[in-house]
């Protein structure tokens, strides 16, 4: 982990973040007794948000299901379930 100044941070701000980008090392940004970090982060795509949605959906209250043609075809079922009702809604 990497710390810089507030001064170097503010002059290089960019750079920084670059660096972040692509070293996956964030940096870290004293002030006084706080500290500030600059880190990276995964923004979830639309298809991960939906498939989380729909494993909370098979997950509340049911038994476990096998990982097999069972398993595929619910999810396929709750994907529809899922689309259709985000169509119905716009």
């Amino acid at each position: 982990m990497k710390v810089i100044s507030v001064s170097n941070a503010k002059a290089k701000l960019g750079r920084v973040i670059d660096h972040v980008i692509k070293t996956n090392e964030p940096v870290v940004i004293p002030r006084g007794e706080n500290h500030v970090m600059i880190a990276p982060y995964h923004l979830p795509t639309p298809d991960e948000m939906e498939l989380a949605a729909i494993f909370r959906e098979i997950d509340r209250g049911r038994k476990p299901i096998e990982e097999d043609a069972e398993l595929t075809e619910a999810i396929r079922q709750e994907i529809r379930k899922y689309r259709a009702g985000k169509r119905r809604r716009k």
